[in-house]
């Protein structure tokens, strides 16, 4: 009997996957305790729907992630930041405000995608490099004046 495991069972597999048990075993132990129901026509439909659906999202979302790399290559965005009269900053440049910045030319990014080695501390240009999405990575460029 096709049965989906609606949790781990040692021996018989993982959470959602679909296994071929004795007929007994299935009804007398995984079907009574709730650890499986059996599969029939509309389960492994609604499970490869999930599934299509499931590789539909990743698809759009590494999409989006391309779309975000290709406006964000080689741009260059300016920070200003306070500066003293010996032209050291105050505090430092952060992945957060570089986020701010590129927002403001209306590309949603989020802090934790921006990869920096240090916070930066002086005034200058930096190469930065942020992490969109597995696979995908976008190169620009910071003036923090």
């Amino acid at each position: 009997m096709k049965v989906i495991l609606l949790s781990d069972v040692h021996g018989s597999g993982k959470k959602n996957d679909i296994v071929e048990v004795s007929d007994g075993y299935a009804t007398n132990f995984l079907i009574k305790k709730g650890l499986a129901k059996q599969a029939d026509k509309v389960v492994l439909d609604e499970k490869a729907s999930k599934q299509a659906s499931k590789i539909r999202n990743v698809l759009l979302e590494k999409e989006d992630a391309e779309k975000k790399a290709m406006l964000l290559k080689n741009k260059t965005f300016t920070i200003h930041a306070n500066v003293g009269a010996n032209g050291k900053m105050f505090g430092a440049i952060t992945s957060k405000e570089i986020a701010f910045a590129v927002k403001t030319f209306g590309i949603e990014l989020d802090k934790r995608q921006i990869v920096l080695k240090t916070n930066i501390k002086n005034v200058g240009k930096y190469a930065v490099e942020a992490k969109l999405y597995f696979g995908v990575m976008a190169k620009f460029n910071v003036v923090v004046e």
